[in-house]
């Protein structure tokens, strides 16, 4: 489930945030791409580049991830490199993940390549983000504890901690769920 704006907070200006994971744990940060509210199981990553391959990769469908490296974003975002690419698509493939946790969002894009921000394809698509997270805590949390539902809280969706918990528990279960019908081709 998401639900989100497709407005920023202005030029510069980015929401407070919120990962919440079922166990009670909450990290703060700040908000990037949309803001809102995304559910869905927290995994994640410990690739040191493809973000965008990541991302836009089916398998992580209903997933919020977590990405250990410490800067996310300095390639920025092109056209060429999305998994889910489809024959005659344009763009730069859809975003199949639930949510993005980085600790350090890149402030611009530095890659020839590039045609836009990840920051800008992310709110073009309407995906929820949060910076500003120590996410090797969170990482070596989830190898402790294993993947568990979370939830990233943003903007004005951001509630006092016992409302986003509840939000975060109720939340369907990815244990036997059915995905293929929704991440592929008819």
């Amino acid at each position: 489930m998401t639900s989100h704006s497709s407005t920023a907070a202005g030029p510069g200006a980015r929401p407070p945030a919120a990962l919440v994971l079922e166990d009670g744990r909450i990290h703060r940060g700040t908000g990037f791409g949309a803001t809102g509210t995304t559910l869905g199981e927290a995994v994640f990553t410990t690739a040191m580049s493809g973000y965008q391959e990541t991302l836009t990769d089916p398998s992580y469908f209903r997933q919020i991830v977590v990405a250990t490296a410490p800067q996310i974003g300095n390639t920025g975002w092109n056209d060429e490199d999305g998994e889910s690419l489809l024959d005659g698509e344009d763009g730069g493939g859809r975003i199949w993940v639930a949510g993005y946790v980085v600790r350090e969002l890149s402030r611009r894009a530095s890659n020839h390549r590039a045609q836009r921000t990840l920051e800008e394809e992310m709110l073009a698509q309407g995906a929820v983000g949060i910076a500003g997270v120590d996410t090797r805590a969170v990482v070596r949390h989830i190898r402790e504890k294993g993947a568990m539902k979370a939830g990233i809280f943003s903007g004005a969706d951001l509630a006092d901690d016992a409302t986003m918990l509840a939000t975060v528990r109720a939340q369907e279960s990815m244990a036997g769920a059915s995905l293929f019908d929704q991440v592929t081709t008819d």
